[in-house]
């Protein structure tokens, strides 16, 4: 990050006044570059326009700190500045232009990161204030830097570093512009920021405001970039982008609800629950939202208050959500805080999950997965790519494959059953010759949330502030005297699921039970026999188990061969997947059923 800029678009101290306001130009006109200045100055404290940036926004909270980005615990501004923020002198200081100067000779050259340009961003907003305690020179010093990292930002990949971008070339040219349209190097920066912000939210949004997963856990700061631009935008003719970004940003409010947690911080993050952007999010409704987000805010946010618009829950728009482009997907039945929630991310070759049930993140971060086929490893070859999705009023379900060496395939599925309240996530390991699969996939357990194994059986609970899930291996025998087919166990912060078979292919499912009072309720699983053709056929070729937890019992199918007429207690089947519940005759009700 440069201190200077190119000749055609440094700021030119000698002449800038000649575009200042006539009572300005009129005390430089007389040579009194010292009556000049003090014009100026005066012409800063007593202007009405533009308002200050933080009077735009009601409430009491810093704006620059919202959506801070993670490792910092709030928006960092140099230490000089701090100092004359916190003064109330009149005076030139010379000690803090020294501080000033020596500043800004050590950012010269320093990358554009989140750091430093939310430094220089604090710098811009405090200018109209410094004036009364900098001589000129060390103001027009302090402009000079500020235009020229606006004028660098155009070098930042904002694909790779969106959010310094943004801030940069989008929301410092903004403030400048906004601040400063005396000076004509300001405010010819309107056209360039208004460009710059329009292009990130288009190009990193998929069209109805979900940002890819990549961006996901810059979705906060970049919310509250662009949040306080438009609030600039209101003041600012022809707003701060134009109407298809408009239509972004209003999406993305209704997206970082569908993504915030029990506490109000946003999934997949560190933040504190003290501080869970609830002015942020306040405003960012007040500029983008429409009803239906506000009643969702009531039930999302922690304190909201019901609004009368709607009578429940059920009439909102749909909790749930995926986007292939963004390879985003959020499994949720509802909009309740209390009830489950699991938020997915698939870019390139990993895969990142969050279940929230209640107050607790049960699991959160990536669900990594080893196979081998006769010992030999196999890397991925390919990035995961989204095979189903499907969401309605019984499940939401998203199934996603990824290659392997030597053939093979792993189809990765993720059921929330809506009203039944469990959670199946399964591995399909597909090979194309037999040999000694061994797989071991590894869920990552959230903070304070441990597994707790039964003594006898394979199953357990996770275990947050309290039992947030029954966990079952359904296709491990259900009792620990046979422990050659695989194990289910806690390590080193993760839920392992260890399978192995001499196969073409193995199925690796987990049933989660998430409905809190079925937590005491006996239960037991099976796995049943598929026949095809009168036959009993290989567990590599199809698999059905049998799951019941108190008087509740469901079925689940799954074909790893080519789909066939098969059939699974009395029930015929030719398709690739069934998920049901048995009802009181003892019939299938299928949840889902995958051709």
């Amino acid at each position: 990050m440069s201190t200077t800029s190119s000749t055609e678009n440094s700021f030119c101290r000698a002449d800038w006044h000649k575009s200042a306001p006539e009572s300005i130009r009129n005390a430089f006109s007389a040579g009194d570059g010292t009556a000049g200045w003090s014009a100026w100055k005066d012409h800063l404290a007593s202007r009405r326009k533009p308002v200050d940036p933080d009077r735009l926004i009601r409430g009491v909270e810093e704006p620059m700190n919202w959506g801070v980005p993670e490792g910092l615990d709030m928006a960092p501004i140099p230490d000089w500045l701090g100092r004359a923020l916190d003064g109330n002198g009149r005076r030139i200081d010379p000690a803090l232009q020294k501080e000033l100067l020596g500043w800004l000779a050590e950012t010269s050259g320093a990358a554009a990161d989140v750091g430093n340009v939310l430094e220089d961003l604090a710098c811009c907003r405090a200018l109209p204030k410094l004036a009364a305690v900098l001589s000129s020179d060390a103001w027009f010093a302090l402009v000079d830097h500020l235009l020229a990292v606006v004028v660098d930002a155009s070098a930042i990949d904002k694909d790779r570093d969106p959010l310094p971008h943004q801030l940069a070339a989008g929301e410092l040219a903004l403030t400048l512009a906004y601040l400063f349209p005396e000076i004509k190097a300001c405010r010819k920066l309107k056209s360039a920021a208004r460009q710059a912000l329009t292009g990130g939210l288009e190009d990193l949004l998929d069209g109805e405001g979900l940002p890819h997963a990549s961006y996901v856990p810059s979705l906060r700061p970049l919310l509250a970039c662009w949040t306080r631009c438009r609030a600039l935008g209101e003041q600012l003719k022809g707003g701060c982008w134009n109407d298809a970004a408009e239509d972004q940003y209003e999406w993305l409010v209704r997206h970082t609800l569908r993504l915030t947690r029990h506490d109000g911080t946003h999934v997949f993050s560190s933040g504190s629950p003290d501080k869970p952007d609830t002015a942020l999010l306040k405003t960012a409704l007040r500029f983008g939202g429409d009803d239906d987000d506000h009643d969702i805010a009531s039930y999302v946010l922690p304190g909201g208050k019901r609004r009368a618009s709607k009578s429940s829950d059920a009439e909102l728009p749909d909790a749930a959500s995926h986007s292939e482009w963004a390879a985003v997907a959020v499994l949720r039945p509802d909009w309740s805080r209390t009830g489950p929630r699991l938020s997915v991310l698939y870019p390139d070759r990993s895969v990142r999950l969050e279940l929230g049930c209640g107050k607790d993140i049960v699991l959160s971060g990536r669900w990594e997965l080893d196979v081998s086929v006769d010992g030999k490893q196999l890397a991925a070859e390919s990035d995961w790519e989204e095979v189903c999705w499907l969401s309605d009023e019984d499940v939401d379900y998203l199934e996603i494959e990824i290659e392997l060496a030597d053939g093979v395939r792993v189809q990765r599925q993720m059921l929330l059953a809506r009203k039944d309240r469990f959670l199946l996530l399964a591995d399909a390991v597909l090979g194309k010759r037999t040999g000694k699969i061994e797989y071991q996939g590894r869920l990552p357990l959230g903070t304070g949330t441990e597994f707790q194994g039964a003594d006898e059986s394979r199953e357990g609970f996770l275990v947050g502030s309290k039992r947030r899930a029954h966990v079952l291996p359904i296709a491990l025998p259900e009792w620990r005297g046979d422990n050659r087919t695989g194990q289910l166990a806690q390590s080193d912060g993760t839920l392992q699921l260890q399978q192995s078979a001499e196969a073409r292919r193995l199925y690796a499912p987990l049933f989660f039970d998430l409905d809190p009072r079925r937590m005491t309720r006996r239960m037991t699983w099976r796995q049943l026999s598929v026949a095809e053709s009168l036959q009993t056929v290989a567990h590599d070729v199809a698999v059905g188990y049998r799951v019941a937890i108190g008087k509740r019992q469901w079925l689940i199918y799954r074909s790893l061969a080519e789909k066939a007429n098969r059939t699974l207690l009395g029930h015929n089947l030719s398709t690739e997947t069934v998920v049901g519940q048995f009802d009181r005759s003892g019939e299938v009700e299928p949840l889902i059923e995958i051709e």
